[in-house]
């Protein structure tokens, strides 16, 4: 009933712009990547006509969001037989969507079937962490380490969450460590460093913090 009801809402949303045997309305009949693609086609076409304002490029913004939770549907439907870099992509996914316990249950998966795989745990520890779980983050960015000393992003949020836990000497270490590492030694295109302002701020705090 809500798939329904979102269909209609989208329907709404096109403000009777397109005829009714348009790709747009095909795509929303019959949802699949072929007619996903006839559907982007025609919206880009109408935007560089440019006679529709920001009509075309919110029809598209809304099929988008669309198709993605589709594909993300059918990615946990077909969890069991994904690989496992496709489980890693999904649930870098579920944490970019701040949807925290979704990607921590795919991460332990992963860590279940390939131990020695620090990403999963390094992302797994930021997971816990922005989910307020600083000791079991703890645990995971420690692991994250252990399987790889040269992960530099690990401990960076190995840092972060040593500070929240107030163990403020070892949270320096950690952060020194990193900075005698270099981000080319990431394993995944998915790591991210914090901004260096972020950076600097946490060292000087910690140089305070740990004295």
């Amino acid at each position: 009933m809500k798939k329904i009801i979102y269909i209609a809402f989208g329907l709404m949303l096109l403000n009777l712009c397109f005829a009714q045997e348009s790709p747009v309305t095909k795509y929303l009949q019959n949802q699949n990547l072929d007619t996903y693609k006839q559907a982007v086609d025609y919206l880009v076409k109408m935007d560089t006509d440019g006679e529709t304002g920001m009509q075309a490029k919110l029809n598209l913004a809304y099929i988008s969001n669309l198709e993605s939770l589709r594909l993300l549907d059918l990615a946990k439907e077909n969890l069991d037989n994904l690989k496992p870099g496709e489980r890693f992509a999904l649930a870098n996914l579920f944490l970019e969507m701040d949807k925290y316990p979704e990607a921590i249950e795919i991460y332990d998966l992963l860590n279940e079937a390939t131990p020695l795989w620090s990403c999963p745990w390094r992302h797994k520890g930021e997971a816990l962490y922005k989910s307020g779980n600083f000791e079991s983050a703890k645990i995971a960015l420690g692991k994250a380490i252990e399987t790889n000393e040269e992960h530099y992003d690990a401990y960076i949020w190995y840092a972060k969450t040593l500070y929240e836990l107030k163990e403020y000497k070892q949270a320096l270490t950690a952060l020194e460590t990193a900075f005698n590492l270099t981000e080319e030694n990431e394993e995944s295109e998915f790591d991210m460093v914090l901004s260096e302002e972020e950076l600097n701020q946490l060292y000087q705090e910690l140089q305070k913090l740990a004295k």
